[in-house]
């Protein structure tokens, strides 16, 4: 089924008449800056106006006719796409859009990634994309109170057919004299930062979201070298290329998605068996996922989008304790996921059986199977052989060259990809996390001891066998017994369990402190405690916080001398600590990181994905 859709039309302040002049949309209002030409969102539904299910709104329709769809739409819980003509005859305001998990927690509908096709553009016109340099979360509110932000951000001078990639959380504006067709998920949720002191209808400024743009905006600059092969564009939500019609040209639905063509030029006739639709510059047209054959003819261009099927990744974050597999799809969200105990001690074959269950049992609640898998990626604790697949020592699970690739292919046909558990973690947070867009970035897990990965050049740095063991450099010569052996390593004293041993001895000299007492309330000291003491003032416990801080600065600067890294992360219980870590530790880094100010000092920032970093990670070995 083929059919011509008619648009949701929107009068905002900054449109034209561009739309209704030359791109033929019928409207009465005095501005037209957006017209919603394929849409299922409820803020503006396009219709459908052509054939006999004329009048009736395409969600409608959809609903009755679940097959026009397509399979892989499906697996969105609503219609994934929102396709837009824009005419910007006046500055759009600075903008930025949340990511599905914020979107969904604060707004209840989808975040917002989109891509931009330059079909206008009036000579000087241009449009803001991310930020020219990197800023702190400090410079970006400043900028904002002072009315300097666009001081900040990366202008660029567009010409038509020009393409912007834009992820959620990268801040953006258009620019006047901008006609742009634009590819978004089906998201009405926008965050203005700066609107240039208009007013509204109403006569009153235009409302602002600062705070909740802060939590939620990358403060890097965007990512511009995208490749998407043939394609102008391609995420989960849609792929999109440029259809160039001279005579006749043929295409296919095959149940996987539905087709839209946009036409911003010329003329064509779209035809599907009986149906003959006629085509011409503004026009949408919907085709039908159960279609099948279709062919397009004429002198026009055209935006071509639909989905394409989504391809998973498989991650197993292997711990001492706890088995997790999560599927991972390719925009790094986890789709499904599983849960077992290890029960260290039983023969490491069980393990492994245990492992791949997990994997299978988190495949069957994403709704797929392996033939929709690329590969398994595997975070283990311990030394391992990435390219044998083989843990050759973990303490953690006494396990001594163990063939762990080669067993899970036993029970899951596909690649199989095997790293230390912190490498992992460092490369989730890379691809995903707080340093997503760095390629070179250390993280350092501070729990019972000190874990730590490190990505260079977008890959986990292996080197010979085994990756880097951070921990377990030397903080103290001659210092505290590591249960490596040695004395003095940087797990001794960076670590919960040099933070607790600090803290217990500072009690047990000073019976009267706070800290004292709130450890015998407790039971037991933890790791929390020195830090609620010291923030009820007590001399004792900000003595053993500034020691550890001062140690963990020492680590910190060491790694920033030895890798020069993008940014440096911290995750692990303590992190909750949030900025009474990271404040100290990013000034100790100012000062004594070597050639200090006269070159770019990374910031020390805490991880944010948590128990998923190892997962995401994993599922990107390969």
């Amino acid at each position: 089924m083929i059919f011509k859709l008619t648009p949701a039309c929107k009068d905002y302040l900054w449109g034209g008449n561009t739309l209704k002049t030359s791109y033929g949309k019928n409207y009465d209002g005095d501005v037209l800056a957006e017209t919603w030409e394929l849409s299922c969102h409820p803020d503006g539904p396009s219709v459908i106006s052509s054939g006999e299910y004329d009048g009736k709104t395409l969600a409608d329709y959809l609903a009755q006719h679940p097959e026009a769809l397509g399979n892989a739409p499906a697996r969105f819980e609503e219609f994934p796409i929102l396709i837009k003509l824009i005419d910007a005859a006046k500055d759009l305001s600075i903008q930025v859009h949340p990511d599905n998990a914020y979107a969904k927690a604060h707004e209840n509908q989808y975040g917002k990634t989109e891509m931009w096709y330059v079909v206008e553009a009036q000579p000087g016109a241009g449009l803001y994309y991310g930020f020219e340099h990197e800023i702190s979360a400090e410079e970006f509110r400043e900028a904002i109170e002072n009315n300097t932000l666009c001081d900040k951000l990366h202008r660029v001078d567009v010409k038509p057919g020009d393409v912007f990639f834009i992820e959620a959380g990268t801040i953006h504006a258009i620019g006047a004299g901008l006609v742009i067709a634009e590819i978004q998920q089906s998201s009405n949720v926008t965050y203005r930062v700066y609107d240039y002191g208009r007013t509204g209808a109403d006569g009153k400024p235009r409302e602002l979201h600062v705070e909740k743009a802060c939590e939620v905006t990358s403060l890097r600059p965007a990512k511009s070298d995208y490749d998407f092969g043939t394609h102008l564009g391609q995420c989960k939500y849609f792929t999109v290329d440029r259809l160039e019609i001279n005579g006749e040209t043929t295409l296919e639905t095959d149940g996987t998605s539905f087709h839209s063509l946009l036409f911003l030029s010329g003329e064509a006739e779209v035809k599907q068996g009986g149906t003959c639709i006629q085509a011409k510059k503004g026009d949408s047209i919907f085709i039908g996922a159960d279609s099948g054959s279709y062919t397009v003819s004429g002198n026009a261009v055209a935006v071509f989008t639909r989905l394409e099927k989504q391809r998973y990744r498989i991650g197993i974050d292997l711990g001492g304790t706890g088995i997790k597999a999560g599927v991972v799809d390719e925009s790094n969200e986890i789709v499904g996921i599983a849960k077992r105990k290890t029960l260290a001690g039983r023969p490491w074959e069980e393990i492994a059986k245990d492992m791949a269950m997990a994997a299978l049992d988190a495949m069957a609640q994403a709704g797929i199977s392996t033939e929709d898998c690329i590969s398994v990626g595997i975070g283990s604790p311990g030394t391992i052989d990435p390219q044998k697949g083989v843990v050759v020592y973990s303490n953690n699970l006494n396990w001594n060259y163990v063939p762990l690739a080669d067993e899970i292919k036993k029970y899951i046909s596909l690649p199989v990809y095997i790293s230390n558990d912190a490498n992992c973690a460092a490369l989730g947070e890379v691809v995903a996390g707080t340093a997503k867009g760095c390629q070179n970035a250390v993280l350092l897990t501070l729990g019972t001891g000190v874990g730590g990965g490190v990505i260079l050049d977008g890959k986990v740095m292996e080197g010979g066998v085994g990756g880097a063991e951070l921990g377990h450099t030397t903080l103290i010569a001659g210092g505290e017994l590591c249960t490596c052996g040695r004395r003095g390593c940087i797990e001794c004293y960076g670590s919960a369990t040099g933070l607790i041993r600090e803290a217990n001895r500072a009690a047990d000299a000073h019976p009267d402190s706070l800290l004292a007492s709130m450890r015998e309330k407790e039971g037991e000291m933890n790791g929390l405690i020195p830090f609620e003491a010291m923030k009820q003032g007590d001399e004792t416990a900000k003595a053993v916080v500034d020691q550890y801080i001062e140690w963990l600065g020492e680590m910190v600067t060491n790694f920033i001398n030895i890798f020069r890294p993008e940014m440096v992360l911290l995750s692990g219980g303590i992190c909750g600590q949030g900025k009474v870590l990271t404040d100290p530790l990013n000034a100790y880094a100012e000062k004594y990181a070597f050639a200090g100010k006269r070159i770019f000092i990374p910031p020390v920032l805490i991880a944010k994905l948590g128990n998923d970093a190892g997962i995401i990670g994993a599922a990107n070995l390969g």
